[in-house]
């Protein structure tokens, strides 16, 4: 006798890192990183900055607000990340040097 498994044609199986990926949130480590290394915050923010608004180029800064509070929205992982890459964000440019790099990534 054979012990088999079936599932239905549409059924799949993903992992939980994978499930990451399908909904689009921060994993747990992405967040204490954020919080804990104030340059990885700084850059993945800046670089969040400028995904949108490259997805955005005419109403990003009209609508950038809006889709960041969403963002935060959908998990606590995500608002923990968004807030410490926020931080790090404004924090790096307050300071003449970090307003440069800051600007040549979100502008590139």
């Amino acid at each position: 006798m054979e012990m088999t498994v079936r599932m239905p044609a549409n059924y799949n199986l993903l992992a939980e890192e994978e499930m990451t990926y399908t909904t689009g949130g921060a994993t747990a480590v992405q967040a204490l990183c954020a919080w804990f290394l104030p340059f990885y915050g700084w850059y993945k923010g800046s670089v969040a900055i400028r995904n949108y608004r490259r997805q955005n180029p005419d109403t990003w800064l009209d609508t950038g607000l809006d889709a960041f509070t969403a963002h935060m929205d959908t998990s606590t992982t995500n608002l923990l990340y968004d807030i410490a890459c926020a931080v790090s964000v404004i924090g790096m440019c307050t300071s003449v040097i970090g307003i440069i790099p800051t600007a040549l990534i979100v502008f590139s």
